[in-house]
């Protein structure tokens, strides 16, 4: 049967006609099964695999977070800060390992942890002194200036109490300090050890002040702050 315009002529197309059928939607299952091998391989590329190489790295990186937050530990046996200054590679990775053999008994379960990410600038010390606040840090060594500067906030340990049994002899490395406090106003302590010459430090300290190194009061790792000041720096 013709079909009738809207001028009364009749239309030359049946309305059985192709134009006038409704295009049926095929679904992806049926689409898959009408095609042949290439043509699904083709298929597969143009709309899948950008897909699933996103969704591939967003479980890896999902996977990768949750392993980070559920695996176990090591437990830390020293973490020692290097503020305002930097470690070449060799220098770190040196003195790690003497660390390592020297408090480390399962490698498996605990290390040592070495930051020297504690440039000059306002942002490092916010962040010096969270970690200080948090007592993450047991050891630090840092220029003359700045160790004097956090000495007198009470930083750190007076070290002829720490370690009573120095040798007089060696006192000339001690860097002095007066402490005010509340219960001893005006104490002069030896609060730090010059470390300037010592063999982990005189191919990367490259400030024109003296290196000093000390034990932070409240250290959660003390008597290996206390072993590690007494075997590798102090009678270097």
């Amino acid at each position: 049967m013709a079909l009738i315009g809207n001028n009364n002529h009749k239309s030359v197309l049946d309305e059985n006609a192709s134009l006038f059928q409704n295009t049926e939607k095929k679904s992806e299952k049926q689409k898959w099964a009408e095609m042949n091998s290439s043509q699904k391989l083709y298929y597969f590329f143009d709309y899948y695999l950008l897909k699933c190489i996103f969704t591939a790295a967003i479980a890896a990186v999902s996977i990768l977070f949750i392993w980070n937050i559920l695996k176990p530990q090591k437990e830390q046996k020293l973490f020692l800060a290097v503020v305002h200054n930097s470690l070449i590679s060799e220098d770190e990775e040196r003195l790690d390992q003497v660390l390592t053999e020297l408090l480390v008994t399962d490698s498996e379960t605990q290390e040592i942890h070495i930051d020297d990410s504690f440039a000059e600038g306002y942002a490092t010390d916010a962040k010096l002194s969270a970690y200080l606040a948090a007592q993450e840090i047991d050891l630090l060594i840092t220029n003359e200036t700045h160790f004097q500067e956090l000495a007198k906030t009470g930083c750190f340990e007076d070290l002829n109490n720490v370690i009573p049994e120095i040798d007089s002899q060696n006192k000339d490395l001690f860097c002095w300090s007066s402490v005010s406090a509340d219960s001893d106003p005006e104490h002069t302590g030896a609060y730090g050890i010059d470390i300037t010459d010592s063999e982990f430090l005189k191919n990367s300290w490259y400030s024109e002040e003296k290196a000093i190194i000390g034990i932070i009061q409240g250290s959660m790792k003390k008597e290996n702050a206390i072993l590690t000041l007494s075997e590798l720096f102090f009678n270097d």
